[in-house]
């Protein structure tokens, strides 16, 4: 009989093991679908095309899911695997937990309601199949990422340096496919809109708020400013010690200009000139140059051509004088000039300015060597310096926020 007994006690024992043994492995949450349109586990593309838990960066979201506790209590838990291999975990109330779901099913009826989208007719008429884009914004940004989604208004790009980025269509000049860079985004900064060379303007102009001021040389400071898209005013000024500020040298620079395609500008203005007083017995030179310019290419990569009539009291000359130059950007931050006059008349030659441009975010730095080419004596007369002009600039306004 003892055997008997302790035998039962045994199996009792074993089968009371198994039975906690068994309760012990049951799980303890449940996974919830908050909505059939993203499943079970919410992925980076799905946050950014349905605009969920905007607390988590997009750079560091991996992807997320919810979670509900089989206790009494019921709790709700959002579990988020971030990039750095993080898990977070947050709770979340059932009126909260619903919310998600109405920003999802409210979200996915505005993609299905809206019309298939088109590029806009002012842009690319097709819209790039990459994934990989490269927007250039009217405010002269250039944006490169992945397409995560588009709006009838917006695009979302996620940029490997900045994150989720939402560009308005509106403001997008250029849309096109580009390649994935291997590590990095790249974000690039036109110098001022391609507005100007180093002294001579191209048919460019400054964007509207787009200003900047400069000095030149040490001696020549200026500023120019866009009232409109197509039309800006430029001052430029010397302080040079002991000379009466109505002997200084003022330069004044108002312009007019027209796109005619995304490539093709044209415009015109004038450069009125006041040379300083130098000699008692001569009075300050008062002139102004009447010009006409056309620019094909961007902001970065530009050749001008331009003719040009110098007005004074006694008249408009008879002899033009043809200006033509480019810039071209290598780098990032670099960019070469050339800015070069065609002189006709008793001494036919050519004159010019020729250099690099070091840009950033609201900063530049030029710098260039002048030349002398004539066409006649020209083993006496040519001559090349360098470098004899340096300017700094400093940007605000549109073209600054980038």
């Amino acid at each position: 009989m003892a055997m008997q007994r302790i035998a039962c006690v045994g199996t009792g024992l074993l089968l009371w093991l198994l039975a906690f043994r068994a309760q012990a492995q049951q799980p303890t949450v449940q996974l919830l679908t908050v909505s059939p349109v993203v499943g079970e586990v919410i992925n980076s593309q799905e946050k950014a095309t349905y605009g969920l838990f905007p607390y988590y960066a997009a750079d560091m979201f991996t992807e997320a899911r919810f979670e509900q506790s089989l206790t009494s209590d019921s709790t709700i838990q959002l579990r988020t695997l971030l990039r750095d291999g993080r898990t977070v975990l947050r709770l979340f109330t059932p009126a909260a937990f619903a919310a998600v779901r109405t920003t999802i099913e409210t979200r996915q009826q505005e993609l299905t309601s809206l019309p298939p989208l088109l590029a806009p007719k002012t842009r690319t008429p097709r819209f790039p199949t990459s994934r990989w884009l490269r927007a250039e914004l009217r405010s002269g940004a250039t944006v490169e990422g992945e397409l995560l989604a588009r709006y009838h208004t917006q695009l979302e790009l996620l940029t490997l340096d900045s994150g989720l980025v939402v560009v308005e269509r509106a403001d997008i000049e250029h849309l096109e496919s580009a390649p994935r860079p291997e590590h990095r985004a790249i974000t690039r900064f036109d110098v001022g809109n391609g507005h100007r060379l180093f002294l001579l303007p191209t048919a460019r102009n400054l964007r509207r708020g787009e200003g900047y001021f400069q000095q030149t040389d040490g001696a020549l400071y200026g500023a120019s400013y866009g009232f409109t898209n197509n039309f800006s005013v430029g001052v430029l000024f010397s302080v040079i010690p002991f000379l009466p500020l109505r002997n200084q040298v003022l330069l004044v620079t108002p312009k007019l200009s027209a796109k005619l395609t995304d490539k093709w500008h044209i415009g015109g203005g004038m450069m009125y000139t006041r040379l300083p007083k130098l000699d008692p017995e001569f009075k300050p030179i008062r002139t102004g140059i009447g010009y006409g310019v056309v620019t094909y290419g961007s902001a970065d990569d530009n050749v001008s051509v331009g003719l040009g009539y110098a007005v004074s009291k006694t008249g408009i000359d008879k002899t033009p004088v043809l200006h033509y130059g480019g810039q071209k950007r290598i780098s990032r931050g670099w960019s070469l000039v050339s800015e070069n006059f065609l002189l006709l008349g008793d001494e036919p030659g050519t004159l010019g300015l020729f250099g690099a441009r070091h840009a950033s975010r609201r900063f530049s730095l030029g710098l260039g060597g002048i030349y002398l080419l004539p066409f006649h004596n020209f083993k006496e007369d040519a001559f090349i310096g360098f470098p004899i002009y340096m300017d700094v600039v400093y940007r605000f306004g549109k073209g600054s926020r980038r």
